[in-house]
């Protein structure tokens, strides 16, 4: 089955690097897992990024006004994945699932010169202190 991106996920990261949405549609095409992109998944204001990092359960560690996040530059996405359930935000195997199929299909579209030699594609599950599994971006 081929997934593909909903209306409002679309909607959700029109505002990011157009290379990021490209290679969010194409992993998605290549995914045996469905997953969507959240309200507050694509670009952020710095106000949209302290609501967050004021939300509990803690979302973030980015405030947006001391400290900037990726997502303010439209560098970054994060997504949910679905389970029978719906959106499912602890499903750790499926987020390092896609995870590697997102730093594969990078690879690939940095050898199609889509992404510059030096630009390197971040998942937040693999940093060491705060765990972000939905997380991605470009840095």
């Amino acid at each position: 089955m081929e997934f593909k991106l909903s209306r409002s996920s679309k909607k959700n990261i029109k505002d990011i690097d157009k290379r990021l949405i490209k290679l969010v549609t194409r992993v998605l095409k290549k995914s045996e897992i469905d997953f969507g992109i959240p309200g507050y998944g694509g670009k952020r204001t710095a106000q949209e990024q302290n609501n967050l990092f004021h939300k509990r359960p803690k979302v973030t560690q980015i405030d947006g006004f001391k400290r900037t996040s990726y997502h303010q530059t439209g560098k970054a996405f994060d997504i949910f994945v679905y389970d029978e359930h719906g959106a499912c935000w602890d499903c750790k195997e499926k987020y390092v699932s896609l995870s590697n199929l997102f730093k594969e299909e990078f690879l690939i579209m940095k050898n199609e010169n889509i992404f510059e030699e030096e630009e390197k594609l971040q998942w937040g599950g693999d940093w060491s202190r705060f765990k972000d599994l939905p997380h991605f971006q470009l840095v």
